[in-house]
């Protein structure tokens, strides 16, 4: 274990040394435990893809078009928990930081994502936390997604662990905006003039009325195929949309 942390510090580099004591103190403890984030995102990762094959073989219809994962990093941990004021503790990390574990599924059509979702929530060692949904009710910068919070259970060597995982729900063309907005963001300091931050929603509106009509054409394409039929398995009401 000594030498893991060892290797995590150096990984950080000089940064690590100047860090405060109190966050040199935390993220010792935090690298003993950091293990449990990777093995609970490559659980995850697991059940999502074995949903997708499930998908593939009962309803000839692949929801995903790709996942990604990371841990955050180190230093994003302490400037996050400095950022909103936690205390320097443990306790911060595992009561107020549920995003050390993220991953970030990919779905082909809007309605692929809910439906990913319920069957997820199926799981007994899958506890929701919440959901916040920007796809029904997106930000003010035109950003879209569903983000859901969830723990998952964690068999290491007789002994449980429930680890907490954020996962971010997008069609394609969601992902593309999100993508291409936080590299702009970045390059331009998050500082936007008034007609970028209108035309940056104007492009995200659009790119959601592109999902919205080939949700439209996949409907009309699958609409009475009784043995493909995806969109109605979960039993969630749909409108005209196939939302």
């Amino acid at each position: 274990m000594a030498f893991y942390i060892k290797e995590q510090q150096n990984g950080i580099g000089e940064k690590f040394n100047d860090l405060s004591t109190n966050d040199k103190n935390l993220l010792n403890e935090y690298f003993k435990i950091e293990k449990f984030y990777r093995y609970a995102l490559k659980e995850m990762q697991a059940k999502i893809e074995n949903l997708d094959n499930y998908c593939e073989t009962s309803f000839s219809h692949n929801p995903i078009h790709h996942i990604e994962s990371r841990i955050k990093t180190p230093e994003n941990i302490i400037e996050k928990i400095h950022r909103r004021g936690y205390p320097v503790t443990m306790n911060s990390i595992k009561e107020y930081l549920y995003d050390i574990a993220g991953m970030r599924v990919v779905c082909n059509y809007i309605n692929d994502i809910y439906q990913i979702i319920d069957l997820l929530s199926k799981h007994k060692d899958i506890q929701i936390r919440f959901i916040k949904d920007y796809i029904e009710k997106p930000k003010a910068s035109g950003y879209r997604s569903v983000h859901v919070i969830c723990d998952i259970d964690i068999y290491v060597v007789g002994d449980v662990r429930v680890v907490p995982i954020e996962i971010q729900f997008r069609t394609i063309a969601m992902d593309m905006w999100a993508s291409l907005e936080h590299e702009l963001r970045y390059k331009s300091k998050n500082v936007y003039t008034e007609e970028e931050k209108v035309n940056l929603k104007k492009y995200s509106d659009d790119l959601y009325n592109v999902d919205i009509n080939m949700q439209k054409l996949f409907l009309k394409k699958t609409e009475g195929d009784i043995e493909n039929d995806w969109l109605w398995f979960s039993g969630r009401k749909m409108d005209q949309n196939g939302l």
